[in-house]
């Protein structure tokens, strides 16, 4: 069974501002990707710096999007200090770095979340995650998941830190940054931006995170 912790507010507290929060992104998103397709689609969460809060953020949007019954995956993109797990109480092994060495299938890093809702978690870290995250077969693993769900939300470590992001972002139909109130500066959102219009991502918009 599933032991979630207070991250999830989406979830234990669905009547909060902080989960409204949530749906309006939700609405947002609505709007400027999913109605324009009819297939799964990818959006890649990246930050400028670590601690900005996008994990936290994923998770519970992927939980707002699952209450309305869409069908969703959260992926932990973050090979090299996977956090995603935590969230739902899940442990942090036979993740996506055991699929991208071949070492597991795609069914079975796929982990129960929700009633909708998948968690694949990140596994093993490693040192040469940009050589996996950006081959054929995390290609491939996006390209199937896309024909059996809704919404894929991909997590990545800190976009200024590693390289990792934006091979990441050149496979998504969409990215959203992630800014902490007070804390983020505008020259690394600024960086960010240009390095992901450099991976030719199509940037959907800046999430300011703790705003009081």
């Amino acid at each position: 069974m599933l032991q979630l912790n207070d991250t999830l507010i989406a979830e234990s507290n669905p009547a909060s501002y902080i989960s409204e929060s949530f749906r309006s992104l939700r609405t947002y998103i609505h709007q400027q990707v999913l109605r324009h397709t009819d297939q799964g689609t990818v959006l890649l969460f990246t930050s400028p710096d670590k601690g900005e809060g996008k994990t936290t953020l994923l998770a519970n949007l992927g939980v707002s999007f699952a209450q309305e019954g869409r069908k969703v995956v959260l992926i932990d993109g973050n090979l090299r200090q996977s956090s995603l797990h935590e969230a739902f109480g899940m442990e942090n092994t036979n993740g996506l770095s055991a699929y991208l060495r071949g070492g597991a299938t795609s069914k079975e890093i796929l982990r129960k979340g929700g009633q909708e809702l998948y968690v694949v978690p990140g596994g093993e870290n490693l040192y040469n995650a940009p050589d996996l995250l950006g081959s054929e077969r995390m290609t491939a693993l996006l390209d199937e998941l896309k024909s059996e769900y809704d919404l894929i939300l991909l997590d990545s470590p800190s976009a200024l830190d590693y390289t990792d992001a934006r091979l990441l972002a050149a496979r998504t139909d969409g990215v959203i940054l992630v800014a902490k109130h007070a804390r983020t500066k505008r020259e690394h959102l600024r960086k960010t931006k240009q390095q992901m219009e450099q991976a030719g991502a199509t940037l959907l918009g800046i999430v300011m995170n703790q705003v009081k």
